[in-house]
């Protein structure tokens, strides 16, 4: 049996890995995930949040509705979304546009009481990540740094309508899609990988 320290997953081929492999190597990620309390890897894309802790020098932060990351050295927080690069257009000459999500978002009983808790919620930390992955490759491409009034300033509107829409339903929770063709004429810091 190969030590999981004799393999090196950035090269290793994937092709020769059985289902049942894979079942064993999963298992063992929800183990390591729960001996350090960071709650459950496949859930609100923790394991992305933990390879965007480690790429962009914070820590993983426990579980319990606070900020994702904290820089070892300083009081400063992150809030990480990740998600699956889009890549180009056909022609090859333009991005395709990218979106994260901010959803789950406890729902208030009066408009001002829900825009001052998401206010609060959004810029507790000074900046979002948001990573783009390339799935087939396995690899980071790039992430933006964006400014918390940023993504405020995008993400109030349509976390708005989703109140405003959504009181009735299942499960009344707020939620919103953004994309980076909303950061066209805003300024943030792009890290390529």
């Amino acid at each position: 049996m190969t030590c999981i320290n004799d393999v090196d997953f950035k090269t290793a081929s994937t092709a020769d890995v059985s289902y049942e492999q894979m079942k064993n190597i999963l298992l063992y990620v929800v183990k390591w995930f729960y001996d350090r309390g960071l709650g459950n890897p496949f859930n609100y894309n923790r394991a992305f949040e933990l390879i965007q802790a480690l790429t962009l020098g914070y820590i993983l932060e426990k579980v319990g509705g606070g900020s994702d990351g904290k820089k070892l050295d300083s009081d400063e927080t992150a809030e990480f979304k990740g998600t699956e690069y889009k890549g180009m257009n056909k022609k090859g000459n333009a991005e395709l546009s990218n979106s994260v999500s901010y959803n789950g978002t406890s729902r208030y009983d009066t408009i001002v009481e829900q825009e001052e808790y998401c206010k609060k919620k959004v810029m507790r930390d000074r900046f979002h990540y948001w990573t783009f992955i390339d799935y087939k490759s396995g690899k980071l491409v790039k992430t933006l740094k964006i400014p918390a009034d940023t993504v405020w300033k995008i993400l109030w509107p349509k976390w708005k309508k989703s109140w405003e829409t959504g009181g009735n339903a299942k499960d009344p929770r707020i939620g919103a899609s953004v994309s980076t063709n909303l950061l066209e004429k805003e300024k943030y810091e792009t890290i390529v990988h």
